[in-house]
């Protein structure tokens, strides 16, 4: 008998283990400019804001999400790591973040369990502990992404397996086919301003690779159009891209992935800023061929080519084309 409940306790362990964590959002501290009713968060001008301290290893899990309704001003949600554990006045080391887009809807972040921390603390004189980010989760964040005010109703907010995520409604990226896209980002944010800013987070770039085209889509482009890819610690994405990869017109902007913009996608996810338009929705395009749309790797075609704005255009032109009723992709 004694075996059969130590069996039966083990069991208990192991599904405790796996279950998703609720994280209350009572737990929540406003900060200046901010404030929380209920689970109601308005966050004032300039990337106001609160958060939840965590401050402990969360690598038994593999997402962090939330579910809103009523969101506006697009704020980011986000996760913090940091050595807290040996200094905590360091601040954190790296943040993870994903948009809330106006509306409802549900966000998640993958919990890093790769990448190795290398800033040192006291007891190692600055040598770095080893320990990977997942292990030091410091906080919980909701802030505004803009210099505008915003706000939202969180409904819950979870860590736990990506099973749990995706049986919650979690979106959990798949590589596309030769040939096909996959949505990274689909909203409406206005760019009018250097403090407008919106991430896609890096699962999305966990299924990339090199050759595969970032490609925004945009709207209501001024004279001012000044799209800018940038890496969350603030490198600017465009450094790392040979001539040539990067090109813009009034329906798009768009990039294609060499092996070193890919390496720091995969670990610090993507940033856009930027001046005079409007983002409306941001792929991953991967070449090759299907259901008659090609994506070219070879622009020498003998035949008419128009833009989608029904300007003809040659073989330098990079982006959508139209050629003989059928629509492409031109690098």
């Amino acid at each position: 008998m004694k075996k059969i409940f130590t069996l039966i306790a083990v069991a208990l362990m192991a599904i405790s283990a796996n279950a998703k964590e609720e994280i209350s959002v009572s737990d929540f501290a406003p900060w200046d400019n901010c404030t929380i009713e209920g689970n109601v968060i308005t966050m004032g001008e300039n990337w106001k804001g609160g958060a939840i301290a965590i401050g402990r290893d969360m690598t038994e899990y593999d997402y962090v999400w939330i579910k809103f309704s009523n969101a506006t001003g697009a704020p980011n949600f986000g996760i913090n790591y940091d050595e807290w554990m040996y200094q905590a006045d360091w601040g954190p080391v790296f943040a993870s973040s994903a948009a809330v887009m106006d509306g409802s809807g549900i966000v998640g972040i993958k919990i890093d369990k790769k990448t190795v921390m290398t800033h040192g603390n006291a007891e190692t004189d600055g040598v770095g502990i080893g320990d990977v980010y997942g292990q030091h989760v410091q906080q919980l964040f909701i802030q505004g992404s803009t210099a505008a005010a915003a706000s939202v109703t969180v409904e819950g907010i979870w860590f736990g397996t990506t099973e749990e995520f995706v049986e919650d409604g979690g979106d959990v990226p798949v590589r596309p086919e030769a040939g096909g896209s996959l949505t990274m980002w689909e909203g409406e944010l206005v760019y009018n301003g250097w403090g407008v800013s919106s991430t896609v987070d890096v699962k999305y770039f966990e299924v990339a690779e090199v050759g595969d085209i970032i490609y925004c889509t945009v709207t209501d482009v001024g004279e001012d159009y000044n799209p800018i890819f940038k890496y969350q610690n603030w490198q600017d994405f465009t450094e790392l891209m040979t001539e040539g990869d990067f090109d813009k017109d009034e329906n798009h902007f768009q990039a294609t992935i060499n092996e070193a913009a890919l390496e720091y996608l995969q670990v610090n996810g993507l940033r856009f800023q930027g001046l005079g338009f409007t983002l409306t929705k941001v792929e991953l395009l991967v070449p090759g061929e299907v259901d008659g749309i090609n994506l070219i790797t070879n622009s020498k075609q003998n035949d008419v080519r128009y833009n989608l704005a029904g300007q003809k255009v040659d073989a330098a032109y990079k982006g959508v084309v139209i050629q003989n009723g059928k629509k492409y992709i031109q690098k």
